[in-house]
């Protein structure tokens, strides 16, 4: 154990790929977690307008029904309306008004006086200097003769005058209206002081310029009409609002009053029976729970949100332990590649996140119908969880999209706990996914899948309801059309997969079904310049997807790797024996040349391959057939003519003659390899029989065991053995007309 972990510590951290790895694994793990809700649930689940399935629910405490939220908002804020909006008197502007108008009317004396006198001498620059000052001070229009000769006491009525209707008009009081308020107001409360507050109709009191204009106007006076008339515009100037609104003290009197408003409905006892099996659930009967499962949180504490938080991490590092498990033991590779490991984790927090998402919609399907189940459990078929097997199957294979389907069945029935009728459907579902996905050779296969995909869930879901309800009737049909609006969401997420290919460096199926059409630019290419090698991979092509199927392995991948490993030959193609023709055979370009020299081209049309596959970008996984397709065999047939001409001296330098590899490192490049020679091999043979056919197919594969080229590929005994069977049938049936031909020619 010590060891164990001395060398994660000093090995395994000190490699940058083992990083990225755990930080991978690191942050998907908080992030699953942090999209799980903290929401306290009880042990059942429940939907309104069903019957309670189990044991009749008894409160283990007393706790209060609350109220729901809608409608304890609605109480409140018509609660709230019946606080009238609170105004204050400002007395400073009172005082300021009165001190104003005081202040102009003596200025007014002095400015008059000043104008006789200045007329008096017949200074008509100072009489035009003092109504230039008149109208400075924003003052009526200048009139001389409207004041006769007793300036002074006319004065003095218009002062008394004055403070009279100031007073009257502040007491009436100028409100200041149009800023929180509506014209539909009727009332308001004047706050004499803290605590004492009078209301007041809005009717009988001063609210605009105009109706200030008309009220003075309607004062008795002893003042002649004009003078009258004089002094109310100087006093509709100045007059300003003496009753302001108190936004703060309105705001704080309808908070208070909210307060006052009780979010309980009634109060529950322990001991008491909140609902009995068989009794169906109303929007009470789930008022009562929803009230118990909010008592019960609020019982537990912040403490129990932290324990929630632990608890959901330790149950997804599980559940996902169980996925790193299997690719341990089954797809060390993939384990090890973070790439592709990001990529499966990736599509795991699409899946969840949708489901959370989902579930959340059930407040709102709350407000707009009675269609409410708790637990969001019908809503939460709304995330397209079929798309986690069909991305996996896509880009990976058919067991590794089964291992995960079950994986999100399960995130599933965490998330809405005891969701054992989720995790039926969804692995139902997700299973005909996948096995429908396996032939995939089409795009409408992807079309055909998505039917299935919906009879799938639909089936599931009606003949789980039947065995727990065990009735038509009592199955919520509305939870199909869910269903279907599942696969819409399944076809638009499943653009994704253009995104996930560059974004995580891999191949899907899509792109292997575009590489396998023979019109591919660089088939087309191929089928010109190297014809006999085009028509090679076809036959290789076939007789390695034949293989593999049996074998166990992505038969897409392999049926166009084998299309394109042997590209490399089009920049030397008379050189290769399938592209002669009779008469190049004649004059065979590598009798021109020495043996070294034609090793060297038939080594180099991997390279060239592979320089090939860069240009036209076909995927890594294509690369790896053209570089891999060979091992590092030796071209057999110019090392034995080097060394017939050198007497039996081995070369100084055997790689002369030996392929660079790498060797086979997966199943499909290695039948590929097996494929490929066997397949050129029995071309050269004359006379092909059955006897000659299987002897050519165990003698090649033992040489390449004997050789040491299928070590990295993991291919076993038992699949040796059924690759010897499968090659042997195909050959059969590729020469059954060459055999049957010579066997009566011999006979003959």
């Amino acid at each position: 154990m010590r060891n164990e972990i001395k060398v994660f510590f000093t090995r395994k951290l000190r490699d940058r790929f083992h990083l990225y790895r755990y930080g991978i694994i690191l942050a998907y793990l908080i992030l699953m977690t942090l999209m799980m809700p903290r929401a306290y649930r009880l042990n059942y689940q429940y939907e309104i307008g069903k019957k309670w399935e189990v044991a009749p629910l008894v409160a283990p405490f007393d706790f209060a029904i609350y109220k729901d939220t809608d409608s304890l908002e609605v109480e409140r804020e018509n609660a709230s309306r019946q606080i009238l909006d609170i105004y204050r008197r400002d007395t400073v502007v009172e005082e300021q008004v009165a001190q104003e108008v005081d202040n102009v009317l003596l200025s007014f004396q002095s400015a008059v006086n000043s104008f006789r006198e200045a007329k008096a001498n017949k200074d008509t620059l100072r009489q035009r200097q003092i109504y230039d000052a008149m109208v400075q001070l924003d003052l009526p229009p200048f009139e001389d003769d409207l004041f006769g000769s007793d300036v002074n006491t006319l004065l003095e009525n218009m002062q008394s005058e004055a403070r009279i209707r100031v007073n009257k008009a502040f007491q009436k009081g100028f409100i200041q209206l149009g800023q929180p308020q509506d014209s539909s107001l009727l009332y308001i409360s004047i706050r004499i002081r803290s605590g004492l507050e009078r209301y007041h109709a809005v009717k009988d009191l001063i609210i605009s310029p105009k109706q200030l204009k008309d009220w003075l106007d309607g004062l008795p006076s002893t003042l002649p009409t004009k003078i009258n008339q004089y002094l109310n515009a100087v006093l509709l100037k100045k007059i300003r609002f003496n009753l302001l609104f108190d936004q703060e003290n309105t705001h704080l009197a309808r908070e208070r009053k909210k307060a006052l408003i009780s979010p309980v409905k009634e109060k529950i006892s322990a001991g008491s029976t909140i609902i009995n099996k068989g009794t169906l659930v109303t929007k009470d009967e789930a008022e009562r729970i929803e009230s118990l499962i909010l008592e019960s949180k609020r019982k537990e504490g912040e403490e129990n949100t932290l324990l929630v938080f632990l608890s959901q991490f330790i149950i997804i590092m599980m559940i996902t332990g169980i996925f790193f498990a299997y690719l341990w033991f089954n797809r060390p590779r993939l384990y090890f590649d973070y790439k592709k490991l990001a990529l499966i984790l990736f599509t795991f927090v699409i899946a969840v996140g949708a489901m959370v998402l989902a579930t959340k919609l059930t407040n709102l399907a709350e407000r707009l119908s009675d269609f409410s189940p708790n637990i969001n459990l019908s809503y939460i078929y709304l995330a397209p969880a079929c798309i986690v097997p069909i991305f996996i199957s896509s880009f990976f294979d058919h067991r590794l999209a089964l291992q995960a389907n079950i994986l999100v069945a399960l995130f599933g029935a965490v998330l809405v706990q005891q969701g054992l009728e989720f995790a039926f459907v969804q692995i139902c579902a997700g299973t005909v996914a996948v096995y429908s996905l396996k032939k995939l050779r089409k795009r409408d296969t992807f079309f055909i899948t998505l039917g299935y995909i919906l009879i799938a869930y639909c089936t599931a879901y009606i003949a789980f309801n039947l065995l727990s309800k065990g009735s038509f009737f009592e199955i919520n049909y509305r939870t199909l059309l869910i269903f279907g609006i599942n696969v819409i969401l399944t076809v638009i997420t499943y653009n994704l997969i253009y995104v996930m290919e560059r974004v995580f460096s891999v191949t899907s199926d899509l792109t292997y079904l575009e590489l396998l059409d023979t019109n591919y630019p660089l088939l087309q290419e191929l089928a010109r310049k190297a014809p006999g090698t085009f028509q090679h991979s076809l036959q290789v092509a076939n007789i390695a997807e034949a293989t593999i199927k049996e074998v166990g392995g992505n038969a897409l991948l392999t049926h166009v790797g084998a299309l394109y490993h042997d590209i490399g030959k089009m920049a030397d193609s008379k050189y290769f024996i399938e592209n002669m023709s009779e008469e190049d055979k004649e004059n065979n370009p590598h009798d021109q040349i020495n043996c070294e020299e034609s090793a060297g081209i038939i080594i180099g049309h991997v390279k060239k391959g592979v320089e090939m596959a860069h240009k036209y970008h076909l995927p890594r996984e294509i690369v790896d057939f053209i570089q891999m397709h060979h091992g590092t065999t030796r071209v057999e047939y110019f090392y034995r003519v080097y060394l017939k001409l050198n007497q039996c001296q081995a070369p100084e330098a055997e790689e002369l003659f030996r392929y660079p590899g790498p060797l086979p490192n997966t199943k499909e490049t290695a039948v590929l390899m097996i494929s490929d020679s066997i397949e050129a091999a029995s071309r050269s043979l004359k006379n092909p029989t059955p006897e000659k056919l299987k002897e050519l197919v165990d003698s090649i594969i033992n040489h390449k065991i004997k050789d040491h080229q299928l070590e990295h590929s993991n291919l076993t005994f038992r699949d040796i053995s059924i690759i010897r069977q499968v090659i042997k049938k195909q050959l059969l049936s590729i020469y059954h007309g060459r055999i049957s031909y010579v066997q009566e020619e011999e006979v003959a």
